[in-house]
């Protein structure tokens, strides 16, 4: 099992977001993607939390 630092970042939305949204977002290393086989074209994954642990399986 590969394990890598990283860090959220945060920012705020626009649009129509309430003026106290917050949204987070993390890139994810090139290699995980690849290696669920997420693609372009098959870019759907399920995200679910367990726990303190955050699971991403490909859809």
């Amino acid at each position: 099992m590969e394990t890598v630092k990283k860090k959220i970042l945060f920012n705020k939305p626009g649009g129509t977001a309430s003026k106290n949204a917050m949204m987070a977002r993390l890139t994810l290393p090139t290699e995980f993607v690849k290696a669920l086989g997420i693609t372009q074209e098959e870019k759907e994954v399920i995200i679910s939390l367990e726990g303190e642990k955050i699971i991403i399986k490909k859809a």
